[in-house]
């Protein structure tokens, strides 16, 4: 074997290395869109790539190469590999899955993950699995004790592929233009592989791949709008008109976050039930400080100038986003944005606030796990002021008609064990904005009974 082809099947190893880890994590950041983020679904995800690579690897490790035409069989997997990405990666292709699922009212997201992972994830894992082994052999044929190089190239190229992917390319250029830079890697493995005879075919082909991955990832092409704003590893960010009732949605990750209008009853229930009951409420004679965890589109408080606010959001272009494309106007002196995870800011934090307000749940299918903790709670309790009041905005079922809204209760009340109190807003048997109201006000645990009743002295 030639150092040059030897050269050219490792660079084919650590390419396919790179394309692994970036194809997986790429998915995992696309579903965060429509099934949240934790590590149920990382842990689908991972299985199913694995498991079916492991596969794979048994195959080319057990085919007959005299009966096939080696070259040609890995040019088509490679072929096929490519489409897999292009298709698998697409955040409209998912939306248009996961659409589907839901018209069928599959709320589970355990069920839709694994159907997608079946429909366009086993067959990439088996053809890269494959491709890997079969190179491995044909270079240990040649080469008994080059076993522990080619291994070493392989998973550095993985390695490549998580560094590169989640710490360069998403936060930097988007996530559309990473799948455009799996696709033209993959592509260039089809470059590599074929003979001189095909080399044309392939450099067409291959610019053909590039060309569908761009378009099938372009907001304008598969939409004919221009509405996302933002595409990273973080926020997938959509600013959206709504013509006909003069208002702007801003959409986060899949669910929308916040709402906008001249007209205020058009904006979010939630929003209009916090800033009427409570922040328009709040004595004029002092200046309280507010804690808003979960930023969106700062509509909480927005036209309060005289209170001190403190926003926090993981997504650290949120203010410039909102102020530019969302608010069309800046926010007031008295308010302040913090691009820090809300948990860790809690642990760490040691001011005291007025009115704390968490919203950081999204929907059902996107629930911080963090966030629904006694742990996470009794931290905001012990940052509020003696008549201080928290607010937890919650996606939840009004009816308890699951586990979630029931254990979640139990949660709160575990903490908040007095003076606590939960406003449904609207509704709906599935799913509504749930306020729980608490005031840390001195605790009283009499009751009244028949034997004992000081309630007509209004005690």
């Amino acid at each position: 074997m030639t150092n040059c082809l030897k050269f050219s099947l490792l660079s084919i190893v650590f390419l396919l290395g790179y394309s692994s880890l970036s194809f997986e994590l790429i998915v995992l950041r696309q579903l965060i869109n429509f099934v949240g983020s934790n590590t149920l679904i990382t842990s689908i995800v991972i299985t199913f790539i694995l498991l079916f690579m492991s596969i794979g690897y048994y195959l080319g490790s057990v085919i007959k190469f005299n009966n096939y035409n080696i070259r040609s069989l890995m040019l088509k997997m490679i072929i096929v590999l490519n489409m897999f990405f292009i298709l698998a990666s697409s955040y409209y292709i998912m939306e248009g899955f996961f659409s589907v699922t839901y018209f069928f009212n599959i709320h589970d997201f355990l069920l839709p993950v694994s159907i997608y992972c079946i429909l366009f994830i086993t067959a990439p894992s088996v053809f890269m699995g494959f491709i890997t082994s079969v190179i491995g052999r044909i270079i240990h044929h040649y080469d008994t004790d080059y076993t522990g190089r080619f291994m070493a190239v392989d998973t550095f190229g993985s390695v490549a592929g998580s560094i590169a992917t989640t710490l360069i390319f998403m936060p930097f250029l988007s996530v559309s233009i990473t799948i455009v830079i799996l696709t033209t890697l993959t592509s260039l493995c089809l470059i590599i592989l074929c003979n001189k005879k095909h080399l044309i075919g392939c450099i067409l082909l291959s610019l053909i791949f590039i060309t569908m991955s761009y378009f099938i990832n372009s907001e304008k092409f598969m939409r004919g709008t221009q509405n996302l704003i933002q595409d990273n590893a973080l926020s997938r960010i959509e600013i959206i008109s709504d013509d006909s009732e003069a208002s702007i949605l801003m959409k986060i990750n899949g669910s929308f976050s916040s709402k906008i209008s001249n007209d205020k009853s058009l904006m979010f229930d939630y929003v209009n039930f916090i800033n009427n009951n409570f922040i328009n409420s709040l004595d004029k004679n002092k200046i309280h400080n507010i804690l808003i965890l979960g930023a969106g589109g700062f509509t909480i408080g927005l036209n309060d100038n005289i209170n001190n606010y403190t926003y926090l959001d993981i997504e650290k272009d949120l203010q410039k986003i909102s102020e530019e494309k969302f608010l069309h106007r800046k926010l007031g002196n008295n308010k302040k944005f913090m691009n820090q995870d809300a948990y860790l800011f809690m642990l760490n934090d040691k001011n005291m606030y007025d009115l704390i307000v968490v919203d950081v749940f999204s929907s059902l299918r996107s629930i911080p796990l963090n966030f629904v903790t006694a742990d996470f709670f009794e931290m905001v309790k012990n940052h509020l002021k003696p008549k201080g009041i928290m607010i937890a905005n919650i996606i939840t079922s009004p009816n308890f008609s699951n586990k979630f809204s029931q254990r979640l209760d139990n949660t709160l009340r575990y903490v908040f064990k007095h003076n606590l109190n939960r406003q449904v807003l609207h509704f709906n048997t599935d799913a509504a904005n749930v306020e729980y109201v608490y005031y840390n006000l001195p605790e009283d645990n009499s009751i009244y009974t028949l034997d004992k009743s000081s309630a007509m002295y209004g005690q």
